[in-house]
């Protein structure tokens, strides 16, 4: 019997469900799934399900898909840890019914406690189906930074050996997956030789509606010329890796060679208030602001267009999704060199790199852009321009056109 659903993905990403039954997400994956479907039809999306009092996003916001009738979920409870080890002969059961009923199964890179979310890879390799499988980042970096850093001792050693289990398991899945993404350019970097089959792709998270006119970026660089402050804007979550310390420094550094700078960092997290605290310090508390965070959309887009330059200087080799919607906004992204930012950032071109971890370096760069401000014009109408050529809606486009080549193999060896 021919599988009824075209187009399965499995996910550790949760939802929840409102009180008219319609599924809640995070803000920000509600945009690709809704892209996705758009892209390819029908959806069905097996993930854990919460009540909805503890659904939390990524991001600031979270969305209901009640609008989007062509996204279907199916839950099953979620792991938290040992104790609910119980829970896995009934999720792999859902699973193999799932993957039973369709026709290509989607999963990507996983972390504890859902690492076993991959039978369904497994389980449709085994069944002749189609799999795609996506590794969105570098995590064996971002989680060495976040996981293992932080840690000394047996715990250290403990989290080193669960991260090479889940190294192997994203190896073994792109060895035998029909397909794989690899969304960033460190992803292409380490795990390239591991796939069967592997595309690079730089899906950004902006539709063309979201990119600022070409009227409006010109208004805004037409008071560059009136030599006030430079506008810095970041906008991530406020922890160690982001390297929003290091700006802050850059700042201090510019401010006593008496160049100002306005600073803000759009977003929260756990490094806010050291963030605050370390502005106090070198005497540019009224120069950097933390105002919170933004929803993605409309508020996030009006705030970025306000700045003249986007300022992200990741210390690992992070997703880089943000880099994609400052250009969205006319702004040139000044970032650290990285095996991440440096096929995504165009050095001189839409955007600069500063050395890693150089403090100096990234004030030397804001201190040319302060200087020569026509520089800064040509590199914010160059950014905007990639942006109009980078879109979610082309990206989304081309990974139908995979997707359908894939089950056209399927048609043809059947």
């Amino acid at each position: 019997m021919k599988p009824n659903n075209l187009y399965l993905l499995v996910t550790h990403i949760p939802f929840a469900r409102d009180a008219e039954g319609a599924p809640v997400v995070d803000g920000l994956w509600a945009r690709d799934l809704i892209g996705l479907a758009k892209s390819v039809g029908a959806l069905r999306v097996v993930a854990p399900e919460l009540p909805l009092a503890s659904l939390t996003g990524w991001g600031p916001n979270t969305v209901s898909l009640s609008s989007s009738p062509e996204i279907s979920f199916r839950g099953f409870a979620p792991i938290n840890g040992k104790k609910d080890l119980w829970r896995w002969p009934s999720i792999r059961r859902v699973l193999r019914q799932e993957v039973n009923n369709a026709q290509l199964v989607h999963t990507s890179n996983l972390f504890p406690p859902y690492l076993g979310l991959s039978y369904a890879h497994d389980y449709a390799t085994r069944l002749g189906r189609k799999t795609l499988f996506v590794i969105a980042e570098d995590f064996r970096d971002m989680l060495s930074w976040e996981w293992i850093r932080e840690s000394a001792g047996l715990r250290r050693w403990m989290r080193e050996r669960e991260l090479d289990r889940i190294e192997q398991r994203a190896r073994k899945s792109a060895a035998t997956a029909s397909l794989t993404l690899l969304h960033t350019p460190a992803a292409v970097e380490r795990y390239r030789l591991w796939a069967r089959r592997s595309v690079a792709i730089r899906q950004p998270g902006h539709d063309p509606e979201q990119i600022i006119s070409a009227e409006s970026l010109e208004q805004r660089l037409a008071s560059l010329d009136t030599k006030r402050p430079l506008h810095l804007v970041s906008a991530c979550r406020h922890a160690g890796l982001k390297g929003l310390d290091l700006l802050i420094q850059a700042a201090g550094l510019l401010h006593d060679r008496g160049i100002e700078v306005e600073v803000t960092l759009y977003g929260k997290g756990p490094q806010t208030a050291q963030l605050n605290a370390l502005a106090e310090r070198l005497g540019i508390a009224d120069r950097v602001h933390t105002p919170g965070a933004l929803a993605a959309g409309p508020e996030l887009d009006a705030a970025l267009r306000r700045a003249d330059l986007f300022v992200m200087p990741h210390r690992s080799t992070d997703f880089g999704r943000a880099f994609f919607d400052a250009m969205a906004a006319g702004l040139p992204v000044l970032a650290f060199r990285t095996p991440a930012s440096a096929d995504t950032v165009y050095d001189g071109l839409d955007g600069f790199l500063a050395p890693l971890d150089d403090v100096q370096g990234l004030a030397e760069r804001i201190a040319t852009l302060d200087r020569d401000r026509s520089l800064l014009a040509r590199t914010a109408n160059s950014a905007r321009t990639r942006a109009v050529r980078n879109t979610r809606t082309e990206w989304f486009r081309m990974r139908a056109q995979w997707t359908l080549s894939l089950l056209s193999e399927q048609s043809n060896a059947a």
